[in-house]
């Protein structure tokens, strides 16, 4: 595949931003983890299935994450990978995309004491690759795996990039995905690099969990996925 002066140039610019909000030593040469195709304008990463939703004692598994980073919250993801969050942010600036703003909470004198400002960014779509235990190749919209407490199907929609946030840990100005593992969010914590529209807080005390895992739909643990991230136009 040829590439240009220009995207070559972006990509190296790119790399040091990821560095830069990753707060790495050094630029890394590329992006660990990550496939880039700017012909087809899409990125790809991968992953694997964390949780069982197949466990007859546990059939129900409730969600806060789509994609989210190792070590995070794989325990409440459909997906977690070792791409790095800060690396799929620079990745999706070269497209062009500018991120939006994370969604926040505040107080009010509402009867639940709270409101919430959804996100805002850019669209993304999102779709899931894996092949099974015979070597059929599936694709899925993250919605498939996606079910409701009472059976309610999931939107078809798009994420946003919100592009995350920097917060201050040790003294420094740190990129907020990397450490949350927010990647793909669901439920809201402000911290997602993509996050879905429609605000669902974090707490259960102050919003009841409402989406869990498609158990017919979801593979099992440990299934490898190819996440793919495409913009939408």
């Amino acid at each position: 595949m040829k590439r240009s002066t220009k995207w070559l140039a972006s990509v190296a610019s790119c790399a040091f931003l990821a560095a830069t909000v990753g707060a790495q030593d050094e630029a890394p040469a590329s992006f660990p983890h990550l496939t880039i195709d700017p012909e087809h304008r899409f990125i790809e990463f991968e992953g694997l299935v964390p949780i069982d939703a197949h466990d007859p004692d546990a059939p129900r598994v409730y969600l806060e994450q789509v994609v989210c980073g190792r070590d995070s919250k794989e325990h409440e993801s459909l997906v977690v990978s070792d791409a790095k969050a800060s690396h799929i942010h620079a990745a999706l600036l070269l497209f062009g995309l500018e991120p939006g703003k994370p969604a926040t909470f505040e107080a009010d004198d509402s009867e639940r004491g709270w409101k919430s400002n959804p996100p805002e960014g850019p669209q993304v779509d999102i779709e899931f690759r894996w092949s099974d235990d015979a070597g059929a190749e599936h694709t899925a919209h993250p919605s498939e795996w996606i079910v409701g407490l009472k059976g309610e199907a999931f939107d078809e929609g798009h994420w946003v990039f919100a592009g995350s946030r920097f917060v201050t840990r040790g003294g420094e100005e740190r990129y907020d995905a990397d450490y949350a593992g927010t990647i793909v969010g669901l439920v809201t914590f402000g911290s997602e690099v993509l996050a879905w529209p429609t605000v669902m807080h974090n707490e259960a005390a102050r919003e009841e969990p409402e989406w869990i895992a498609r158990n017919d739909a979801v593979p099992k643990r440990g299934t490898k996925v190819t996440v793919r991230l495409t913009p939408v136009k």
